[in-house]
């Protein structure tokens, strides 16, 4: 099998040709890209050329891509704000970003139903046990300890009746 040869650290088209490939799978952070072209060995101004250049043509856009991210996730279902926090920070999102778009997509009262269904279909039983069990599920899943308790407590009450 052969290999391909590595491309010249100082070709921005090669390196705009890597970027659109990547995009073509998925969206993607800036700092997604800048990081992959810097591991293909790319040069850091041609880095930079090509992320710029990207992101002059509306490709390349961490806000939309933060949106983005943040409505699959919750399309999926049971995530919470600090789970999709820690989600887009690793996926080098800034910061003022992050909490942007979490402000303005993740509203407290879908968390908490997101939350209820999740933990709804996980649980098995009522005994202290499975209620545990629960309770670190809707944790792992960056739940806020505050939704965490309002959910335990509707399963509780929703078993007593």
């Amino acid at each position: 099998m052969r290999r391909k040869a590595s491309p010249a650290p100082d070709d921005p088209e090669a390196a705009r040709e890597r970027c659109l490939r990547l995009l073509t799978v998925r969206a993607r952070s800036a700092a997604e890209l800048r990081d992959r072209l810097r591991r293909a060995g790319f040069a850091d101004g041609v880095v930079e050329k090509v992320i710029a250049d990207l992101a002059g043509a509306g490709l390349v856009d961490d806000l939309e891509f933060a949106r983005s991210w943040v409505a699959g996730r919750q399309a999926a279902g049971g995530i919470g704000k600090q789970k999709l926090r820690w989600e887009l920070r690793r996926k080098g999102v800034t910061n003022e970003l992050v909490e942007r778009v979490i402000e303005e997509t993740v509203h407290e009262d879908t968390e908490v139903e997101q939350a209820l269904l999740f933990a709804q279909k996980r649980l098995r039983g009522d005994d202290a046990k499975a209620l545990a069990r629960v309770r670190r599920l809707l944790a792992s899943r960056g739940f806020g300890f505050g939704i965490v308790d309002a959910v335990m407590r509707r399963i509780s009450s929703d078993g007593e009746s």
